[in-house]
């Protein structure tokens, strides 16, 4: 261990101890805070001295304590120990040095770590190696394909796995991946995929017809997987060969290639025990190390569409309550202006209700009176600038909106935007009506708020509006993942969320409503849910790619009429990148293809100049 770690332990130890104020103390007790010898604790209190960081005045005797003075604050000597680990590209132990110590001053060493994220290119004895390091905020809870629900962890599934089909999000179409071709009956109730030859999996294995079925299998007879109900139309599945694979299906599905495109239908090994944190794909990147603080993809240079051209990809956790995206962003450009890609999000920021739960939200009057007061134009105009439209669908190209919401018994008649006439107070007038007419009784309700200042900010602004009617909330602020994957919010009634979809807007819908590990259907009871279910196994069977597409989106103009569903606005993300990164094109869940970025170095560039700032935002 380091001196300065030694002093940064002592000196935090006795916090209560101001810098110059005489702490009397003796050797051996030292020896103690620091569990080391009393000899040992000698030659550390010399190295203190030598670096002017202490005075010491020994005693001699028994019952006789020395005087102990502190000259450096402890942030001074933090600082510069955390500066030395980053020069030396020991991210990791930076870390954890900022991770021991007080929230303030954690804060302001973590300011020093922008300088670390983005891609680093680095000439060693096996040649240049291309590192791109991302910050996350949210702890990784499963990698494992048929579970994960974060947009965090659906990247990491992206770049593992592959999948039968991909979709092209730039023809709207799906195209091959491990399948070369596929075919169907006419009746939609046979699929059979050929599968491409010579596919790897990371721990060497030539990827089978037989993984086919044991990945697909291993959903359909798990009563409790999240994403059973999202292939609940297999019947059964046969192999005719190595490289032959059909599905068999109960009723017609004319989206089954779609949805073998899903992150949830990503192939594993049949041969490897599938492990949620530690998974082995066919991806262009192989898991090599997932700690707590820090997860590390290899390129995997045998993959069948071509090496990646970035050789590791790192992503470190940072803590939830300190770094947020404008630290990393602040200053991350400053020998030029980036460039800046910008990334319409497909999905959105909306409310629901938690439908598991006995409270007046079970009531539609109650559901209508909340859908006034989250009136999407009224809260634009309440944050202008911020980057946000009003929302009235999840799916980007279908943005309706509503001019008047007339009430005509328990119906809410939507109509066009091109006559929209905003009135906060009209708004306000209606929700007070429809929470008389609802068995809302005056208690106070809990609004689980996702973790974030916008949102929170948002939600703010929504309780003014409540109490100006008479409606009591209080706000909860949560992370996704406890809600998701631990039920966070089992004891709130209301849900302020967000839903990231990929570029295949249709199967986003599908997913939302049939995932069960989307924060929607985590909020929906069981009658809601076999209803969706229902009804999206109707859907799938429409043969006409546009009238299956109507289909959901009159079942999402279905659940915002129930207010069970109540959309408030769309955001836009806009990556920032150095010049010298090139391709750099955003997919899906709002990360850059890795696949497609590269480095363009100047020949005449020097050693040192080794590091690309990249801005990648956090969702």
């Amino acid at each position: 261990m380091e001196v300065a770690d030694h002093y940064i332990q002592l000196r935090m130890t006795f916090s209560n101890v101001h810098d110059e104020e005489e702490l009397h103390t003796t050797i051996g007790e030292l020896a103690q805070h620091l569990c080391c010898t009393m000899r040992n604790m000698n030659l550390i209190m010399n190295k203190f001295m030598d670096n002017n960081w202490i005075q010491w005045n020994p005693k001699r005797g028994r019952g006789k304590k020395s005087v102990l003075v502190f000259c450096v604050p402890l942030l001074e000597v933090a600082r510069e120990r955390f500066d030395r680990l980053l020069q030396g590209n020991r991210l990791e132990e930076a870390y954890e040095l900022a991770a021991r110590l007080p929230f303030s001053l954690r804060e302001m060493l973590m300011q020093g770590l922008q300088d670390q994220f983005g891609l680093r290119s680095d000439q060693g004895a096996m040649g240049r190696i291309d590192t791109l390091r991302i910050p996350q905020n949210f702890p990784f809870e499963t990698l494992d394909p048929t579970q994960a629900a974060m947009w965090g962890e659906v990247g990491i599934v992206a770049e593992v796995f592959d999948r039968l089909v991909r979709y092209n999000a730039e023809r709207q179409m799906c195209e091959p991946s491990l399948a070369v071709a596929w075919e169907s009956n006419p009746e939609g109730t046979e699929w059979t995929f050929y599968l491409h030859k010579g596919v790897l999996f990371h721990h060497g294995r030539v990827l089978e017809a037989d993984d086919v079925k044991f990945t697909f299998e291993r959903i359909i007879l798990d009563i409790d997987n999240p994403c059973r109900p999202l292939f609940g139309t297999i019947a059964k599945i046969e192999t005719f060969d190595a490289l032959t694979v059909r599905f068999v299906l109960h009723n017609p599905n004319f989206m089954f290639p779609d949805l073998m495109s899903s992150m949830c239908a990503s192939i594993l090994p049949r041969d490897v025990e599938p492990d949620r944190m530690h998974p082995i794909g066919t991806g262009p990147y192989r898991l090599t190390r997932n700690h707590p603080r820090l997860l590390v993809l290899d390129v995997f240079p045998s993959y069948f569409r071509g090496r990646a051209y970035i050789d590791r990809v790192e992503v470190w956790q940072l803590p939830q309550s300190g770094l947020m995206e404008s630290v990393i962003k602040q200053d991350l450009f400053p020998d030029g202006q980036p460039h800046a890609v910008q990334h319409e999000v497909q999905g959105g920021v909306y409310m629901t209700f938690n439908m598991r739960k006995e409270g007046p939200q079970q009531d539609i009057y109650f559901r209508r009176a909340v859908q006034q007061l989250l009136n999407q134009q009224e809260m634009m105009d309440a944050f202008p600038g911020t980057g946000t439209q009003p929302a009235y669908s999840l799916v980007r190209e279908h943005f309706w909106e509503p001019t008047d919401a007339e009430i005509v018994g328990c119906s809410i008649q939507q109509k066009r935007p091109e006559t929209l006439e905003s009135n906060t107070r009209t708004s306000l007038i209606r929700a007070e009506e429809l929470l008389k007419r609802s068995s809302y009784a005056g208690q106070t309700l809990r609004l689980w708020v996702e973790d974030g200042k916008k949102m929170e900010t948002d939600m703010l602004w929504f309780v003014q509006r409540c109490e100006q009617i008479g409606l009591h909330v209080t706000v909860v602020p949560g992370d996704p993942v406890s809600a998701v994957y631990h039920d966070e919010f089992g004891s709130c009634d209301l849900v302020y969320t967000g839903e990231v979809f990929d570029e295949h807007a249709m199967l986003g819908l599908l997913t939302m409503y049939t995932f069960q590990n989307t924060l929607f259907l985590v909020a929906m009871d069981d009658v809601w849910k076999r209803e969706l279910d229902q009804e999206c196994r109707r859907i799938v069977g429409i043969q006409d790619g546009g009238e299956r597409l109507g289909a959901l989106l009159e079942l999402e103009a279905r659940l915002v009429d129930e207010a069970l569903l109540l959309p408030a606005y769309s955001f836009r993300e806009e990556h920032a990148h150095h010049p010298s990164l090139r391709d750099y094109k955003v997919v899906g869940f709002g990360m850059p293809d890795l696949r497609r970025l590269w480095v363009k170095r100047k020949p005449d560039a020097k050693n040192e100049e080794t590091s690309y700032p990249a801005y990648i935002p956090l969702w």
